[in-house]
């Protein structure tokens, strides 16, 4: 008998709405959509729901912004990296 929980494996076409977001996040409607008008974060396609790479996002944003006290200045800047060095990673990976 095998005693491992059993492994969660997340839905990559899951999409929530934006009161379930704030709930799993812990940041205020408010926050998000402030966030989503200045760029940080954007909906998924053309819907108003946010996939699970808004969800990573999100958590990024407020461990920069709470953590390490970085501005929203700073916290743009340091999602661009993220994603650049992300971008890299999997070129490098792809190429192996």
């Amino acid at each position: 008998m095998n005693d491992d929980p059993p492994l969660y494996e997340p839905d990559a076409d899951a999409t929530y709405q934006l009161e379930i977001v704030a709930q799993l996040t812990g940041i205020s409607s408010q926050t998000i959509l402030h966030y989503q008008e200045i760029g940080l974060i954007q909906p998924h396609g053309d819907s108003d729901e946010f996939n699970d790479d808004a969800l990573l996002t999100l958590s990024r944003i407020e461990h920069l912004r709470s953590i390490c006290e970085m501005n929203l200045a700073g916290i743009r800047l340091m999602l661009d990296l993220m994603k650049k060095v992300e971008q890299l990673q999997t070129e490098i990976r792809t190429r192996h």
